[in-house]
């Protein structure tokens, strides 16, 4: 039914001079699924996040949210709509602390940001939703610590934070481990499965374990096309994928 579906993608299109980025996208994301966006370098994943978000306003085709055309539509728009994006390389204010940067998002995401002669008395009516988010991302005990000093690990988490402040309803996120150390690994992960309760997510990560532990729903890109989706168990298993994804011939893998 078109009222399950969050985000429609109809014939979408992305060069950039003589590469063919996106080649004609056809999909529905529906609500409340999480999919995890798979494929090789250069498949075109963080080129459709990018045209979802609105940040390539140049592309054929279209894009739906939630009933709605926002093909046209700019980032900020876009974020009014319910739809948050995160990066492969983190989007915080280094020289702020993590305070502030969760104290801007909040402003930002009711849609104003004041002076600072009247942002404290409206300041006061976001405190507690930030100080949930900071107990959500493991934050409290450093709020007051300047965000470029913390450990990449946490730099992940407060991106996260940010992202999450204005309640997204579709979340995109693009690579959330990159640069995350091992030992961090378990804690981001559990971090992204609870953010990704009761919404939408679009997923682009390396680490295929993360990858299939999260994701209800594979989406197989390869050369800017969608080439298979299903279930983690069947795109395990499925030959074609196997070969273009993890470089095997296909007659290995039926062997």
């Amino acid at each position: 039914m078109n009222g399950d579906i969050a985000l429609r993608c109809v014939g979408v299109g992305v060069r950039f001079g003589a590469l063919q980025a996106l080649d004609g996208v056809h999909y529905d994301f529906h609500r409340g699924g999480v999919y995890g966006l798979i494929g090789p370098n250069g498949a075109g994943k963080t080129t459709l996040l990018n045209v979802l978000a609105g940040r390539l306003p140049h592309h054929s085709g279209s894009i739906v949210c939630e009933g709605v055309d926002i093909t046209r539509m700019p980032p900020h728009a876009r974020a009014r709509c319910g739809i948050g994006r995160s990066f492969q390389i983190t989007k915080i204010f280094p020289d702020l602390t993590v305070l502030e940067n969760l104290r801007i998002a909040a402003q930002i995401g009711h849609g104003r940001f004041l002076p600072f002669w009247l942002a404290p008395r409206y300041d006061r009516r976001l405190a507690p939703a930030i100080d949930a988010m900071l107990e959500r991302t493991g934050l409290h005990a450093h709020r007051d610590t300047v965000a470029g000093t913390l450990s990449y690990g946490l730099q992940r988490a407060l991106e996260l934070g940010v992202t999450l402040m204005p309640d997204p309803r579709i979340l995109l996120l693009d690579e959330p481990l990159a640069g995350v150390g091992h030992h961090e690994i378990e804690g981001a992960t559990h971090l992204i499965e609870a953010a990704s309760a009761g919404r939408t997510v679009l997923l682009v990560e390396h680490n295929m374990d993360v990858v299939m532990r999260l994701s209800r729903h594979i989406v197989v890109m390869s050369n800017g096309r969608v080439i298979a989706d299903g279930l983690p168990g069947e795109i395990r298993a499925n030959p074609l994928v196997r070969s273009v994804y993890l470089g095997e011939e296909e007659d290995e893998v039926a062997a």
